[in-house]
């Protein structure tokens, strides 16, 4: 159980600390204004908690919300950064990824999602450091959220091990 605590906690610190400290160009915390900051650092602290909590008081409802939670997360990631990243969804392809990213992002507003993806982007971002090629305009993952993503990614599948092997015990 201490890997599963392990990743949870160091992604929750890691996730907690580029959001709220300023590390340009490592990050883009110190384009965020306040409000974006502690939304942020909030919301997803509040979830990130959830899963270390109940891993180490054996509370089952919160290690099967972490179970979930973990691999949720890394797919909205995904659709946040690597699909506008690998692609640029067109047609009937751009209403549906809209719909998605306004879900993911809790960015509700009328018009192109992914244009307002990008300018957000464009405005926090842009000038971070990145380990992969640009393409054209589309959002790069940044070397910060490259390394949030393996991590989330590491850590769902330790969580969904640790609570299968918890499972097996009882």
């Amino acid at each position: 159980m201490f890997m599963v605590l392990f990743c949870q906690v160091a992604l929750l610190v890691f996730h907690q600390v580029t959001t709220l400290v300023d590390f340009f160009p490592f990050n883009g915390s110190h384009n965020c204004t306040r409000t974006e900051k502690f939304a942020e650092a909030g919301v997803n602290g509040v979830l990130m908690l959830l899963p270390p909590i109940g891993f180490a008081f054996h509370i089952r409802g919160l290690m099967i919300f972490g179970e979930i939670y973990y691999f949720v997360l890394f797919a909205i990631e995904l659709l946040i950064w690597w699909v506008p990243y690998l692609t640029t969804p067109s047609g009937r392809w751009r209403d549906v990824y809209n719909r998605l990213l306004a879900g993911a992002t809790l960015d509700f507003e009328k018009g192109d999602g992914l244009a307002r993806w990008q300018a957000t982007y464009n405005r926090l971002h842009r000038g971070t450091i990145t380990i992969l090629p640009a393409r054209g305009d589309r959002p790069v993952p940044n070397l910060e959220h490259t390394i949030l993503h393996g991590w989330t990614l590491i850590t769902a599948i330790v969580t969904a091990a640790g609570y299968c092997y918890l499972k097996s015990k009882v």
